[in-house]
């Protein structure tokens, strides 16, 4: 069965697939839902991980996993005990237990829409509003940003907030191989392509077709391949960009880049072309409470040679309020002459 027969035998069929789970797939605090063969564990919004009281029959687990599997035509036993399954809003792994003693199931929801705006993410004590105010000011200075943290962290959530402020007349490509920006979803009446990436057309693949494609940002869900060597060349055309990438600190941007490309003769121009072409990155992470945070915030510039990461924000606090020089000219392109200011303080007309 296609994709999309997929998702839709399964939007049809959703209370049935999911009996003994309905509360938790129709709460939309709940983000993950995990069953390790004997505990079930949820992750919510307002209450961090926690372990529920319900306990799932094995008869429920084995009746959804060859469902599921007869669904997509796929085999599930021994010899392939990896089951994977998307939709639209979930994405749904089992693993066999003839591998792990008892079947495991995660189950991660991925909201059709943004969970926070400007005003939530401050009371929330995500970032200073100061900080807010300066990513949003990046977007609309068409910077590129790599958004990067641990899994589970929030970072395509942060992505999605972030393409809310491209302006509509900007084409947008949305590369993923498994759907969670959901770009035309939250920003209605944007020009935008999204683009379904698999093992018979890759991110390096339509990333060159992209440019064909008058293509003006590319918003790639993660990076963690030699594609990035395709970005990067993209980036120097003149497209822009925002996309995802595990990672535990800004300033190693450059070398998990560099790690990505695996074995390659690519030499220090590579390096050279990152802190040419990508702007601004961005850390966040989440908490065993699920508060999510902006842990650090700092900008690649190269110029007179030289290659700079400057932090500007780390662990809640500010290294500095002074953006490099460099940067301060990318934004006053745009007319933000204060990068800290909701709006960017922009020059009147």
């Amino acid at each position: 069965m296609q994709e999309k027969e997929l998702k839709k035998y399964i939007k049809q069929h959703r209370d049935e697939l999911f009996y003994e789970l309905k509360e938790e797939i129709v709460d939309d605090n709940i983000t993950d839902i995990e069953w390790d063969g004997y505990n079930l564990w949820i992750t919510d919004l307002k209450k961090g991980s926690y372990l529920s009281d319900k306990k799932l029959q094995d008869s429920y687990i084995d009746n959804l996993a060859i469902r599921l599997s007869n669904i997509m035509m796929v085999s599930f036993n021994r010899t392939y005990p990896i089951l994977e399954a998307n939709t639209e809003d979930l994405r749904i792994s089992v693993w066999h237990e003839a591998r792990c003693g008892k079947k495991s199931m995660a189950i991660r929801k991925i909201p059709l829409k943004v969970r926070f705006d400007h005003k939530t993410l401050i009371e929330s004590g995500y970032a200073p509003e100061t900080i807010i105010n300066l990513l949003e000011n990046c977007v609309k200075a068409h910077m590129n940003c790599v958004i990067g943290g641990q899994p589970h962290a929030g970072k395509t959530e942060l992505l999605k907030y972030m393409s809310t402020y491209i302006p509509a007349y900007e084409k947008v490509g949305v590369y993923e191989d498994n759907q969670e920006i959901h770009y035309r979803t939250i920003n209605p009446g944007k020009k935008c392509v999204e683009f379904f990436v698999d093992s018979k057309f890759t991110y390096s693949q339509i990333i060159k077709a992209g440019l064909r494609h008058n293509i003006d940002w590319m918003l790639l869900s993660e990076s963690r391949g030699s594609e990035v060597l395709d970005l990067l060349n993209s980036l120097s055309t003149g497209a822009y960009c925002m996309t995802t990438m595990h990672l535990d600190r800004v300033s190693n941007i450059p070398d998990r880049m560099y790690n990505m490309l695996g074995e390659s003769n690519v030499t220090d121009r590579f390096m050279n072309s990152i802190y040419k072409y990508i702007d601004v990155g961005i850390l966040v992470e989440c908490d065993k409470n699920e508060r999510r945070v902006i842990k650090e915030v700092g900008f690649f510039t190269r110029s007179n040679n030289q290659n700079e990461c400057t932090i500007i924000y780390d662990n809640g606090d500010f290294t500095t309020n002074e953006l490099p020089f460099e940067v301060l000219k990318h934004f006053g392109r745009y007319g933000i002459r204060n990068p800290y200011a909701n709006g960017g303080g922009a020059y009147e007309d």
